[in-house]
């Protein structure tokens, strides 16, 4: 299934029936994913980084000339703005309107996953490609959170990220994104920012790599959630 949240309608709070209860409430600020119970983290957020608990998942929306000189601060008092507590967050932000967001979910077996996207690629990069001399102004960027609904060790969660990255690096290719100083194709963006988020539940396992039906899981529903998050930010110019 891929669903997007959009247009924007009426602030209200979504059921997302995933895990033991992951709503979504999205307005012009920000999207707000919040689960019922604290959901093993993985992320380079700058709110909610590496490895934690969090319960609430926030992206939120910045003008295009935003420059503030504390990044982090200024996520944490919008976090303190929605009476939300940093300490049980993962914050991240993005130029790219909420409105732009993109729903896809993929089961493997008793596993399920859901990925939440915002996808812009405004400064869309080739990570092997020179750096000096780069005139690159960040503008657009591809926040990423996936949910996975069951129990992955640390090596397992990292294993989640290369996969994430993957199928990412894909769905760029497919919509033709170019590195628009050097030419070539684009692996993301200099401003990209991952979350992984697990229940806990059932069973747990060490992998989640191309070689499992998670790993695939993870790799249908994060290619289908960024191509579709590009087509509406594309179709919005």
């Amino acid at each position: 299934m891929t669903l997007a949240a959009s247009p924007l309608g009426p602030p209200g709070v979504r059921d997302l029936a995933f895990g033991q209860g992951l709503t979504l409430a999205v307005d012009e600020h920000a999207v707000h994913l919040a689960h019922a119970t604290p959901l093993r983290t993985l992320s380079s957020a700058l709110v909610g980084a590496g490895l934690g608990w969090s319960r609430h998942f926030c992206n939120f929306h910045v003008d295009k000339g935003y420059a503030g000189r504390a990044p982090r601060a200024d996520l944490v008092d919008w976090l303190a703005r929605r009476g939300l507590d940093a300490e049980q967050s993962v914050a991240m932000m993005t130029a790219v309107s909420p409105a732009h967001l993109a729903l896809a979910s993929a089961e493997a077996g008793a596993r399920a996953v859901l990925a939440a996207v915002t996808a812009g690629v405004g400064n869309a990069v080739d990570i092997t490609a020179p750096v000096p001399g780069d005139p690159r102004v960040v503008v657009g960027t591809i926040n990423l959170t996936l949910f996975i609904d069951g129990h992955l060790d640390d090596g397992a969660l990292v294993n989640a990220a290369q996969s994430v990255t993957e199928a990412k690096v894909r769905a760029l290719g497919a919509r033709g994104v170019r590195d628009p100083h050097s030419g070539t194709p684009a692996t993301g963006t200099s401003t990209d920012c991952l979350a992984i988020a697990a229940t806990q539940r059932g069973d747990p396992t060490p992998y989640a790599g191309s070689g499992t039906r998670l790993g695939r899981a993870i790799g249908d529903a994060v290619f289908r959630a960024v191509t579709a998050s590009l087509a509406m930010t594309e179709e919005a110019r």
